[in-house]
């Protein structure tokens, strides 16, 4: 009942503080609303960073508000009740192409920057669990649902596919997001969850209270990527979670070189943002973007050589392709992709 009640208020108040702060149609907006996932999580760290800059070098002031993923906050986003987002790659591709778990085209998103890769932890286990893999996942527990966050139901189900397994070998147990699956798995309600990034704040403080162990995807160890990524594990991540591969990761909550899941992460905005406003925040990112690193890990790769992919799918807001051009950032190759998405 308590959390309902929070929940309700929270709405309130964001929804109070949007009437209060978003100017009328025609005037500069005065507020940019960030939306990240939960409180813990490395897009919450990451986007504080981020918000920071915005409010600190632009006449914008910027808010974080957490949500239980993208799923969640994309509908807002698509109906301009908050105007920016961090959110994975396949996110934001599902959104504007209206797939997935998306039953319409977001056409109002558009594209910021892409960040860091984010080196994502697969499943997570107790370090005295005795599972040392995957595999062994078979029967047991396991973390699922995540208050409908798709990319992270999916990025479980790409997890079991490496092994030749499905969510239908396992135990499942519903977990209502990434804290949550911390909390059932540091109350041994679950065997193994998936735990978000390897730098998530929450997942650090499990680690360093109980101790946790990362598995790696498909039971790889570096020698097998060594030469590239094997085609059938590529082929699963092609299927359930386009734009990810498979990396070498050593940090944070992974103590030994563990092959793990990375995908980009990306910037968007609402398109009623106009081409100034878009134009000024990308400017105090760039200029800024070394301040990042203090706020999470994911933002040392938040640097100008990483804002303009090379075959991104979502095209670029105005502001930000003005921006990109003088900066040198926009090629002939972006401008044709970015026309393309825009027929």
């Amino acid at each position: 009942m308590k959390d309902a009640l929070r929940k309700v208020l929270y709405v309130f108040l964001t929804f109070a503080l949007f009437l209060v702060s978003v100017s009328a149609p025609g005037e500069a907006a005065t507020r940019i609303y960030i939306a990240t996932q939960a409180v813990g999580s490395s897009y919450y760290a990451l986007g504080t960073g981020v918000a920071k800059i915005i409010s600190e070098n632009t006449p914008y002031d910027a808010t974080v508000l957490p949500y239980s993923g993208a799923d969640a906050f994309m509908p807002e986003l698509k109906e301009g009740t908050i105007n920016a987002g961090l959110a994975a790659v396949m996110d934001h591709v599902w959104a504007y192409t209206g797939t997935v778990n998306y039953d319409e085209r977001h056409e109002e998103l558009r594209m910021v920057l892409s960040g860091n890769w984010a080196e994502n932890c697969t499943m997570t286990v107790l370090e005295g669990s005795g599972i040392t893999s995957i595999s062994e996942l078979r029967g047991r527990r396991v973390g699922y649902e995540y208050g409908g966050n798709q990319l992270t139901v999916l990025m479980v189900d790409a997890a079991l596919a490496s092994v030749g397994m499905t969510i239908d070998d396992c135990v499942i147990v519903p977990v209502p997001d990434l804290n949550g699956a911390l909390r059932a798995l540091q109350e041994r309600r679950v065997d193994a969850v998936f735990s978000g990034g390897n730098a998530a704040p929450a997942s650090m403080q499990l680690d360093e209270a109980l101790g946790i162990r990362i598995l790696p995807i498909g039971d790889l160890t570096p020698e097998d990527i060594a030469g590239g990524v094997p085609e059938n594990i590529q082929a699963i991540y092609d299927r359930l979670v386009p734009g990810a591969s498979a990396v070498v990761v050593l940090g944070g909550t992974v103590k030994e070189p563990t092959v793990l899941t990375a995908f980009p992460i990306q910037m968007a905005v609402h398109i009623a943002l106009t081409e100034d406003e878009v134009y000024t925040i990308l400017k105090a990112i760039y200029e800024n973007h070394e301040e990042l690193a203090s706020a999470h890990v994911w933002g040392r790769g938040w640097i100008p050589a990483n804002f303009v992919p090379e075959d991104f799918k979502v095209p670029f807001h105005d502001g930000a392709v003005r921006f990109y051009k003088e900066a040198g950032l926009w090629t002939d190759e972006a401008e044709a992709i970015q026309q393309a998405l825009l027929m």
